[in-house]
């Protein structure tokens, strides 16, 4: 299994504070620091965060910057100045040692749902912008908060003045999965998946020549074979889909990177109740006697409507029992808010004496804005 154990990233951008937003001032005059190159973001490891080390080389397109001081901010507390770059171009370094300093805390106080914030403040020759989005009040008819606008994003898709990292558990020892890096997906990941069938038509969507696959069939048994999985498309009233990003993707615009390699599975705009169901493992329970199942996902940061879902759910076999369900995930509208934004993990934990399991997902959301990704599905056993 491949383990690419990176950061994550969250873009943001900047604008001038005291000048209305006009984009031509902004680009111009602006303090907007950039990557020189957009680095690889994967969230880290938890269990080795002190040993993380991240480094970017950063540049001043607009040839104005003085300085570019970094605050790191973490739950409610804010550490000012935590690095500090003088000089463009420029390159800098940051540990995981030093962030556990800086916040006074140890690797064992960390959760896999935290994140470290970092918000440049730029000071040039024309004033000090601030990484932070514009805050509007409509009632004195100013911006405040920061210096952040929508339009200097568009322009400047590489800018270093909000990112975040983020953790994970390292997956449990795996019994078979798959983290969709043996499907095909499109060398540009906008490409959509187009439906050859009519937009509210019921049933099982097919693989398209040259286009991001959306089924698989497994081509090995073996630990390190993927399993294969099958998209279905059901009609809840909403009219369907043409073409959207559906399907294995390399896209990593909205989650930085991968849990497990380099490609994931993507969900936007499905306009009706999307299946996505994996393969069925089977299990000796004499071998095996303690197994479970889960998968990462990771829901783009937008405003999640009420009749927008998610459920992630397992049929599960037992010798001479019935089939049951269990639910690892059921959320909707503003519990899907509650947890965008981050790879998270949807997990049954360990289960006695299981013969089976097939993991099923359901999704139903209605906005271009709306993405959902899934990596690093496992059937896991104990490490030892």
């Amino acid at each position: 299994m491949k383990h690419i154990f990176i950061i994550a990233l969250i873009l943001l951008a900047v604008s001038c504070q005291d000048d209305n937003n006009i984009l031509d001032d902004e680009l111009d005059r602006g303090g907007l620091i950039e990557f020189a190159e957009i680095p690889d973001f994967s969230p880290f490891n938890i269990l080795d965060f002190a040993n993380v080390s991240f480094t970017a080389n950063v540049v001043d397109p607009n040839n104005n910057a003085t300085s570019y001081d970094l605050t790191l901010i973490y739950n409610d507390v804010e550490v000012d100045n935590f690095l500090t770059v003088t000089s463009f171009p420029n390159s800098f370094t940051i540990l995981g040692q030093d962030i556990l300093d800086a916040l006074g805390i140890s690797s064992s106080d960390l959760a896999a749902d935290d994140s470290f914030r970092f918000v440049a403040t730029v000071t040039t020759t024309n004033g000090i912008f601030i990484g932070l989005p514009v805050d509007f009040n409509p009632d004195t008819n100013e911006q405040e908060g920061g210096s952040i606008a929508p339009n200097v994003f568009s322009s400047s898709p590489k800018n270093a003045l909000d990112f975040r990292f983020t953790l994970f558990f390292p997956p449990p020892k795996k019994l078979r999965g798959t983290s969709f890096e043996e499907p095909f997906a499109a060398a540009d990941p906008s490409e959509d998946y187009i439906r050859t069938a009519d937009n509210d038509v019921e049933g099982e969507l097919l693989n398209n020549p040259g286009q991001r696959h959306v089924m698989h069939t497994a081509v090995g048994t073996g630990l390190d074979d993927e399993i294969g999985f099958r998209s279905e498309f059901f009609s809840n009233g909403n009219g369907g889909f043409s073409n959207e990003e559906i399907g294995v993707t390399q896209k990593t615009e909205d989650v930085g990177g991968y849990i497990d390699g380099i490609q994931g599975f993507q969900l936007e705009d499905v306009d009706g109740l999307f299946r996505l169901t994996f393969d069925t493992v089977n299990v000796d329970p004499v071998t095996n006697p303690q197994t479970g199942v889960q998968i990462q996902y990771f829901l783009r940061s937008t405003s999640w409507e009420d009749d927008d879902t998610l459920r992630i759910y397992a049929m599960i076999e037992r010798a001479g029992a019935a089939t049951e369900t269990i639910e690892l995930l059921n959320l909707s509208g503003s519990g899907l808010n509650d947890v965008e934004g981050l790879w998270r993990v949807a997990d049954s934990g360990f289960l006695d004496n299981i013969t089976a399991y097939t993991l099923i997902i359901d999704a139903e959301i209605d906005s271009g804005n709306e993405e959902i990704y899934f990596d690093s599905m496992l059937v896991y056993v104990p490490e030892n």
